[in-house]
């Protein structure tokens, strides 16, 4: 039970590690050729939807309670 627990730790660092490789490879390219802007959209568009999210779990909590 332990292997797994720590082969799953180990996957989900894995993970997270190359998502920020990748997201500082993309804003150092982007950012040298210019289009700087353009990963910032991406940004506000993944908060958009993490705040939408969040504001429907709280109509959902409050309409149960």
């Amino acid at each position: 039970m332990a292997k797994k627990l720590k082969a799953s730790a180990q996957a989900r660092w894995r993970k997270t590690l190359l998502k920020g490789t990748l997201w500082l490879s993309s804003e150092l390219v982007l950012g040298l050729i210019g289009m700087d802007t353009v990963a910032d959209y991406g940004e506000f568009l993944t908060q958009s939807q993490v705040a939408e999210h969040v504001n429907q779990a709280i109509a959902t909590i409050t309409t149960v309670m």
